[in-house]
């Protein structure tokens, strides 16, 4: 990635790659190739004054300049930068002593807020927390570093959905193998215009967002991601007043544009440049590419630009897209037997479900579907879990060689990442993502997927409509009972004694009549209480922990 860098600074100077939104939604700064190689070359200095060749550097910023060019000053002197969110209310000052400890980071590199909470908590940590000086204070150092002892490019700590989190060893080469697979399913050109509010701790938008448009020469808008969730319509205006091509994320940023975006607030919105609308990182339902599609086809959507997408950070990021400018594949399928079934086959069973298809795998990678118990190949239309082979397959979990075998193994001699996702293909080679491993919860023998139950809970009462919940099964007595934990609305809380009882007889029926399941107990919670990952994933391995060690604030 540097020698693109050098490349198109040399012959691009003045050509702006990245522009910077601030919380109103205005440009508020930006590198040409030329600024952001001097930016680089300034950092870099700094930096090898601090630590030496292959030391870790924890990135600890807000999605500003500062980020892109300290990240990258870290590859331009052989340095591993570590990127990570900063400290929130979930995920405090023990959570981020733990990460430090576990890559034995050597610099802290932060904002002056964050360095103020570690020093007042007196973290246990042998890194050095700092602020980067102004640049106009620093000398360049004109030459990449030439020595190199490692491969390791940067550690991606994972979301810790199911477990805590783990640093993922990406290395030069799967950053550059996947930015090629990036571009040719986006079918992205100099010509492409993107806009990305993924934080940049987050491989979607470190990758997909920050080293892309390097990889390619393009330009990019970065806006950051409160900005987006606090007013998501500057997300869509952006799109309209820069001619945007390329953006996306998750689920839950399009199902927030169809719930808090009113039809008076984006007057004169023009969509009719959005040719990727990539949508990943999360379960994708059926149910929001509809209604998107219905409320922004006005304003120039057209439901062809969405292209749903499957990845993790363990193949430095994508897997799997569907195919350009074509509407996304959704089929229904019959989970207990996971079988593809004709939509008219069994109308009055309650056990179908839709799936979103996360597209065809991309080239390069070889994707197989495996019995996770018996480890032979599933055949078409059969559920197993996702293996991955390919250049972008990640070298391992940093410091856990024991984690390293047991995910990644070698068959047929190819080495093969084990995702711990479940899925099957059609006949078309088209990929569909149907749950977590980990989560999938087993009863009297029938398999059923949390987040289709989290679903059918949300729609169960107004006051835990649009609120997190996480399933899961706890053994009683020899025999695994259903739990349900669900966060209530604010407008509710205060009279949720009163409401209690009446939520959670509409859970129960709900999960009964939808499921045929008796739930063995309902714990409602006030909003934002339950445990989620730096990329807002629920935790429900660690919600269940919290349950049955009674610390679960109800």
């Amino acid at each position: 990635m540097i020698e693109k860098l050098l490349t198109r600074a040399e012959h691009q100077p003045n050509q702006p790659i990245y522009y910077f939104f601030d919380s109103s939604g205005k440009e508020s700064a930006n590198f040409t190739y030329e600024s952001l190689l001097n930016a680089v070359q300034r950092i870099g200095l700094f930096i090898t004054e601090q630590s030496q060749l292959s030391d870790r550097i924890a990135i600890m910023l807000p999605t500003e300049p500062a980020f892109v060019a300290t990240f990258l000053a870290c590859l331009f002197t052989h340095r591993i930068p570590v990127p990570l969110s900063q400290p929130t209310r979930r995920h405090g000052c023990e959570y981020y002593q733990q990460i430090f400890s576990d890559c034995d980071a050597r610099l802290i590199i932060t904002d002056p807020s964050t360095q103020t909470v570690f020093e007042k908590e007196a973290l246990d940590i042998s890194a050095q927390i700092l602020t980067l000086p102004s640049l106009e204070t620093l000398s360049p150092l004109l030459s990449p570093v030439d020595e190199q002892t490692s491969n390791i490019a940067f550690l991606q700590y994972t979301s810790g959905s199911t477990s805590f989190p783990k640093g993922v060893i990406v290395s030069h080469e799967n950053i550059v193998a996947n930015n090629k697979m990036i571009q040719h399913s986006f079918g992205h050109s100099s010509a492409t215009v993107m806009l990305g509010w993924v934080p940049l701790f987050h491989d979607m938008g470190l990758i997909g967002c920050m080293l892309q448009p390097l990889y390619v020469g393009f330009l990019c808008y970065l806006m950051s991601p409160a900005t987006f969730i606090q007013r998501p319509k500057l997300w869509l205006k952006a799109i309209s007043e820069k001619k945007v091509t390329t953006t996306g994320g998750p689920n839950f940023a399009y199902d927030l544009c169809v719930k808090r975006i009113e039809a008076t607030s984006i007057e004169g919105l023009e969509l009719s440049s959005w040719e990727v609308a990539y949508n990943g990182a999360e379960h994708i339902k059926p149910i929001t590419l509809e209604q998107f599609s219905e409320k922004f086809a006005p304003y120039g959507f057209k439901k062809k630009a969405f292209l749903p997408c499957y990845g993790l950070a363990e193949a430095t990021l994508i897997v799997s897209g569907t195919e350009k400018h074509q509407e996304p594949s959704i089929l229904e399928f019959l989970d207990t037997e996971a079988q593809i079934l004709d939509a008219n086959a069994l109308q009055n069973t309650n056990r179908l479900r839709l799936v979103v298809s996360s597209g065809k795998i991309v080239p390069e990678l070889c994707v197989r579907i495996i019995n996770p118990k018996t480890l032979t190949e599933c055949s078409i239309h059969h559920i197993g879990e996702i293996w991955v082979a390919g250049p972008s397959i990640t070298l391992g979990y940093w410091q856990k060689p024991e984690k390293t075998q047991e995910n990644f193994v070698v068959r047929d001699g190819l080495r093969f990442l084990r995702t711990g996702d479940l899925g099957f293909l059609d006949d078309e080679g088209k990929l569909y993502v149907t749950g977590r491993l980990k989560d999938l919860i087993i009863i009297d023998g029938e398999n059923y997927y949390p987040q289709d139950i989290e679903e059918t809970v949300k729609s169960s009462h107004p006051a835990i409509h649009g609120c997190h919940s996480a399933v899961f099964s706890v053994d009683r007595k020899y025999f695994p009972k259903l739990v349900v934990v669900t966060e209530v609305e604010r407008e509710f809380r205060h009279q949720v004694n009163f409401y209690a009882d009446e939520i959670k007889e509409a859970i129960k029926n709900s999960v009964l009549n939808h499921y045929q399941l008796t739930l063995h107990d309902i714990v409602l919670l006030p909003i934002n209480s339950l445990p989620q990952t730096t990329s807002g994933k629920i935790q429900r391995q660690k919600t269940k922990s919290l349950y049955l060690s009674q610390q679960l604030k109800a």
